[in-house]
């Protein structure tokens, strides 16, 4: 439907690339030197491999689910089958690296000893050898890993595209009965936050097999070495990993709640933004606010629990490293025993390797395998929900002939029987459902549809449906991609449907036609338009059943009988329909009439023979002749594609504008200030300095012990040597300075772990409350031009970095540098000739990374920005799912949704390829820096103590690993950072002004002047509005008519002042453009054509500022009918299901308790029965005597009773006078109107 998918990019080079350029990572150099050219671009992306093409693993995951849905565990089954062997089969080279990793310790004890003085067994030669062999340890050791975590990043990608397409093709299958227990915050966080738990879990998962295999051969080779004080390691890791079990389940329960209130604050958030009109004119920002904010302190609370489990994981797996090795060291010595200085350094190259294990993977994979396990477990609930459906809706008779059935047929919902033992067989013609307010006429149609599933009875339906709602379900792209609805193009039917859906007169006067893009929820466009759009979707459909779900009302007299006459009765005159409707004018031309009340169904038929000879239908003039001498001459469909990829070629639906270069400082510095500014991150930065330094000083005094142990080795045999005295009591003096080290590292670890997480918490609170007051207190603006996906986004997966991704980055970062810092003052201290090598390194590594900036940087943008229009897409799917569905349209939209998520995984590939060439070659370089120390003491310093050869070559392995880390966390950063310049971006939105005067007892009159007004949407040149002049006196009632589109419902946008206009209104006097916005809407109530209601408590929902006292919460319920309806104030207004007249009735008790001096109502009776219709008139003409009323209306007996009509055209005033003033001209376009609604003869009598 949306032609972005007809853009060609290139094959991804990876595809023909040879197997040296594979492992090496060279196919990504034409992507780094196109980026290092020029800023990249989606234009950059190249076509997403095969093994990424979202329909293939869809299809795949659909297959296997249907085949183990029904077991407890089916969704570990489905992984399991679909990925297990594989993951099962990459693991063999995980193996083969920790074998490496084993003998690296043995190697380093070996070139150790080689220093030590006296012995005779190791030649130069072989330290070289040694040496040699290292570095082809290393260089095997890379390549293996590397390629092992690049191929796990592949197997993320897979599963998340899998997970994402299943679930979009299950929401697919969601009937209305069950689409009520799905919330767009559920699904939104499930294919961001869930999914996003397998990015970390596969790495952290192997990482932490594999170092428990390490650990457990470390043991063997220390006991070989040094005997039972093993135990000590065995014990301590014992211990470690029970904890960190333990730590997993809790930080799972605790997942399950988090994930439950992210839901809630997502599902808040997208209906406020989708009703961001009524919120600000019902002024509801402060409350709407603080209820999101609520739902985020609450989301944030239960993830404070989790961040502490985490934070002691991580520490206590540094303490545990720690103090294991102390105690080690120290058995050794309480029992007499001397350690050399290769049975040392042995050991402490075995706790250096272990260290990533105890302090990053255990941690981490508890943390990661509790959110998996939730997340798993949330998509199979998902998915069996979904799946949940009746037999007895499905059963269909197959027949020639198309027709509907209903044998006996009972509807219950939520214990309420919508209608008992229907019986109804039709298969021609109009059936008209009639009845009062919320007495099922919705539920019948869908039923029809099969979307509401059957109590009792048999229900049989054969032939093509096709679908009007209600409430208009447009999705954003061009007007005319949603009429075609990825049918085929046909000029013809396409311009019959124009005509007979009067779209024609509106597309003409849009600047694009049917080109003009509609954005969310068609906010761009009139009711009335979108509702004709709506229709003229479901007509275009060459279908046998119509089923309209009373689209009329939203329409004006003229308009609405034009299209009942000519697209109802005559284009779809030998279709069967199904047609809701209040209008019982409509009677005469149906041939069946189903009369809904009360769970009572009444059916009779009509004799057409003459209704329908004796009313003229043919409006249309020569509709057939002018088509067949159009200068089209064809009448063959055309590909949609082809017509529409002049239009919308380059316009991207869900596009949004792409930062170039690299993260301002300035948003480094914001991050900093929303933590508490310079000042407290200053105090975090010393609390990290410290901690260094008792880690730099732990590590001097070992070196520093194994120098002196040798010393005391050589004179333990003399006795009454002084020197061997004094060793000795050094000895003990440096071991009680080594005990308050570890003592006080494990103290400095627990702080700096709580400081920065602490700060890191304050900074996701700020940012989500700024961004939050901002997007809902800026001007509607902001809301016509940024689609709901793209602001769901920052508000899921943007901010999910900032609370989850970034503190841990943030933490690594800082104490890598600092550990960095202080390798290199130890390895310099043992010889300052490594200084050149380590400068070279660096300098090396600063190159590298400026050119992966250039490239991973706009890759990272393009991977959040490409995530936008699958949130977009899935929320205009979930919005028009039984649309879809009748239209049988799913296969089409799931084609769309692949597109979108083909384009996304491209971008995710490209970014992650280039991150790992990136990472490749760092580690080559940190691994050469680790030889190049070596061969520096085994050719130029022969006789330097051991202890300080295995402390540099030890720090150098520090260098090593933290360099490799550290870039890896630095790439991270910056790439996350992206996210969070992205929220910030919602930081500065540009509110509305709250500035201006508040007057004390205003308005005390009610009178409205509109002198020379104009308004434009958006800084258009076309006005909307044109010169609009009219004077309404107090206590005045102004009707206000015209054609859909004319520009109504934007007079009441203009008293609100939701946009900037030319001219001038006052009220009272007072020039509305001096009021503060808030004082000026809070003393006018409104009547919205779109009813609101938040999915809270009915009193919430009446009185929100709790400013009322139940008692007249009740009275106003009972004023319009309502308080049978309910039992308590307390009623979930989600779960109770109100109809759309109700919703209406709701709104009309809240202005009721507001008792303003001025109101606006707008299509306050669209879509009511006609007893309802009449109680809303009664309630208004006797609560609003004294109070000026605006009133803008279809149904012209609304207006009849008004001191004054407006009728708008194209944006003007056609006519203004009193009602029975117009009505005396029989060329006045009110005039017409009334008569052709049939009022007419009813006000002459």
């Amino acid at each position: 439907m949306n032609d972005e998918k007809a853009e060609e990019r290139q094959n991804n080079p990876r595809q023909t690339a040879n197997l040296i350029s594979r492992i090496t990572f060279l196919y990504t150099y034409d992507l780094f030197k196109k980026g290092f050219k020029r800023e990249l671009e989606e234009k950059d992306l190249y076509e997403v491999l095969p093994q990424f093409n979202t329909s293939e693993l869809g299809d795949h995951m659909e297959r296997e689910w249907n085949q183990h849905k029904r077991d407890k565990n089916a969704m570990f089954l489905v992984l399991w089958k679909m990925y297990g062997k594989y993951y099962c089969t990459l693991s063999l080279t995980m193996l083969f690296t920790i074998v490496l990793n084993v003998a690296r310790p043995i190697i380093i004890g070996q070139l150790v000893f080689f220093f030590t003085p006296g012995q005779q067994s190791l030649s130069r030669t072989d330290a070289l050898l040694y040496t040699i062999f290292l570095l082809a340890l290393q260089i095997i050791d890379v390549i293996c890993r590397q390629n092992y975590i690049f191929l796990i990043e592949n197997l993320i990608i897979k599963i998340r595209t899998a997970f994402c397409s299943l679930i979009y093709r299950k929401i697919l299958k969601l009937s209305v009965s069950r689409l009520r227990y799905i919330s767009f915050g559920n699904v939104a966080n499930l294919i961001t936050r869930d999914i996003g738990a397998f990015d970390q879990f596969f790495l952290n998962f192997t990482y932490a097999w594999s170092g428990f295999i390490v650990t457990v051969i470390s043991c063997y080779n220390i006991y070989r070495r040094i005997g039972w004080p093993v135990v000590v390691v065995i014990f301590s890791f014992a211990i470690f990993i029970q904890l960190q079990v333990l730590a997993g389940v809790w930080i799972a329960s605790l997942k399950k709640e988090t994930s439950k209130k992210t839901d809630k604050r997502l599902n808040e958030f997208k209906e406020i933004c989708s009703n961001i009109r009524s919120t600000k004119m019902y002024v509801w920002e402060n409350h709407v606010e603080n209820k999101i904010s609520l739902a985020r302190k609450k989301e944030m609370n239960a993830q404070f629990k989790i961040f502490i489990l985490l934070f002691l994981s991580v520490a206590t797996g540094i303490i545990v490293n720690n103090v294991t090795f102390y105690f080690v060291v120290m058995t050794n010595i309480w029992t007499g025993r001397t350690l050399t200085a290769e049975v040392m350094y042995f050991i402490s190259g075995t706790f250096i390797t272990l260290a990533f294990t105890t302090t990053i993977a255990f941690p981490h994979v508890t943390f990661n395998l509790s959110q998996v396990i939730i997340a798993i477990k949330r998509m199979q609930t998902l998915a069996h929900t979904l799946e949940t459906r009746s037999e007895k809706t499905c059963r269909t008779l197959k027949t020639e002939k198309t027709k509907v059935e209903f044998l006996n047929v009972t509807i219950i919902i939520d214990n309420k029987t919508v209608f008992d033992n229907v019986s109804l067989h039709v298969n021609s013609g109009l059936t008209l459902i009639t009845g009062p307010t919320g007495s099922g006429k919705s539920v019948f149609l869908l039923t029809v549809l099969k979307e509401f599933e059957i109590s009792d009875g048999k229900l049989f339906v054969e032939g093509r449906l096709s679908f009007a709602s209600q409430e208009p379900w447009l999705f954003p792209a061009t007007i005319r991609q949603n009429i075609l609805f990825g049918n085929n193009y046909n000029y013809k039917r396409y311009q019959e449907v124009l005509q007979v859906c009067d779209l024609q007169y509106d597309l003409d006067l849009l600047e694009n036609g049917d080109s003009t893009v509609v954005v969310d929820g068609g906010v761009n466009l009139s009711k009335g338009q979108r509702s004709r759009i709506n229709l003229a979707r479901a007509i275009y459909q060459e279908s046998d059943i119509y089923v309209i779900d009373d689209c009329l009302s939203s329409l004006d007299p003229l308009v609405s009988d034009y299209i009942f006459k000519n697209c109802i009765l005559k284009f779809l005159h030998d279709k069967l329909v199904f047609l809701v409707s209040h209008n019982s004018n409509l009677k005469h031309y149906a041939a069946n009439i189903v009369n809904l009340d009360n769970g009572n169904v009444k059916i009779w038929r009509n004799d057409l023979s003459d209704n329908v000879q004796n009313h003229d239908l043919n409006i249309i003039p020569n509709i057939q002749n002018t088509l067949i001498n159009s200068t089209s001459t064809t009448t063959s469909s055309i590909s949609e594609k082809s017509q529409l990829i002049k239009a919308t070629k380059t316009n991207k639906i869900y596009g949004e504008i792409k930062k170039s270069g690299s993260v301002p400082l300035g948003i480094y510095m914001k991050y900093i200030r929303m933590g508490g500014g310079s000042p407290i991150f200053f105090i975090i930065f010393c609390i990290f300095i410290l901690t260094q330094l008792v880690v730099s000083y732990k590590d001097k005094l070992i070196s520093t012990w194994v120098n002196l142990e040798d010393k005391i080795s050589r004179n333990n045999h003399t006795i009454g040597n002084l020197s061997y005295s004094r060793f000795i009591q050094d000895r003990n003096q440096l071991l009680h300075h080594y005990t308050l080290a570890v003592v006080g590292l494990s103290i400095a670890t627990l702080i700096r772990g709580w400081a920065l997480f602490l700060f890191s918490r304050k900074i996701s609170t700020n940012l989500h409350k700024r961004m939050l007051n901002c997007v809902v207190n800026a001007s509607l603006k902001f809301s016509d031009m940024t689609f709901l996906g793209n602001i769901v986004n920052r508000f899921s997966k943007d901010l999910d970095s900032v609370d989850e991704r970034i503190p841990f980055p943030v933490h690594h970062l800082i104490t890598i540098i600092f550990e960095t810092v202080g390798s290199i003052m130890l390895i310099s201290s043992t010889n300052i000739g490594l200084l050149l090598p380590i400068g070279l390194l660096f300098v090396s590594l600063i190159i590298i990374r400026c050119v992966d900036i250039k490239t991973g940087r706009p890759l990272k943008r393009l991977d959040v920005l490409t995530k936008s229009p699958v949130l977009g897409y899935l929320n205009a799917t979930l919005e028009g799912v039984p649309t879809i569905k009748a239209s049988g349209a799913q296969k089409i939209v799931t084609e769309e949704f692949e597109t979108h998520h083909n384009l996304y995984n491209s971008a995710s590939y490209s970014h992650a390829s280039t991150l790992k060439a990136f990472v490749f070659v760092t580690d080559m370089l940190a691994s050469m820096f680790v030889v190049v120390v070596i061969l520096q003491f085994v050719i130029f310093d022969r006789h330097v103590l051991p202890g300080n050869v295995g402390l540099a070559i030890s720090q150098s392995y520090v260098i090593n690993s933290v360099i490799l880390f550290g870039m890896q966390q630095w790439g991270d950063l910056e790439t996350q950072m992206t996210s969070t310049e992205r929220a910030m971006e919602y930081t500065t939105v540009q509110k509305e002004s709250q500035s201006g005067l508040e007057i004390e007892d205003w308005p005390k009159l009610g009178e409205i002047k509109y002198e020379n007004v104009y308004l434009s949407m958006n800084n258009s040149k076309s006005y909307i509005l044109k010169n609009l002049n009219f004077h309404i006196k107090p206590n005045e009632k102004l009707g206000i008519v015209g054609r859909t589109g004319a520009g109504k419902s934007s007079i009441i946008s203009t008293l609100f002042r939701l946009y900037e206009i030319k001219g001038r209104i006052t009220i009272d006097g007072v020039d509305i453009k001096t009021l503060s916005l808030r004082f000026l809407r809070s003393n006018i109530s409104v009547i919205p054509q779109d009813p609101f209601l938040l999915s809270e408590t009915l009193r919430d929902n009446i009185d929100p500022d709790q400013i009322h006292t139940d008692e007249e919460i009740w009275n106003a319920l009972n004023t319009v009918g309502m308080n049978k309806t309910v039992s308590t104030l307390n009623t979930n207004i989600k779960k109770f299901g109100f109809s759309c007249s109700q919703k209406r009735l709701l709104c009309l008790a809240r202005v009721l308790i507001k008792n303003k001096k001025i109101l606006a109502i707008d299509e306050i009776v669209e879509h009511v029965d006609t007893e309802t219709e009449n109680l809303i008139y009664n309630i208004i003409d006797e609560n609003f005597k004294f109070c000026t009323v605006i009133k803008i209306a279809h149904r012209l007996k609304f207006v009849m009773d008004c001191d004054k009509v407006l009728v708008l055209d194209k944006g003007n005033i056609v006519e203004y006078d009193n009602p029975k003033i117009l009505l005396k001209n029989q060329n006045t376009l009110f005039y017409k109107m009334v008569k052709k609604c049939g009022l007419y003869s009813n006000i002459v009598n």
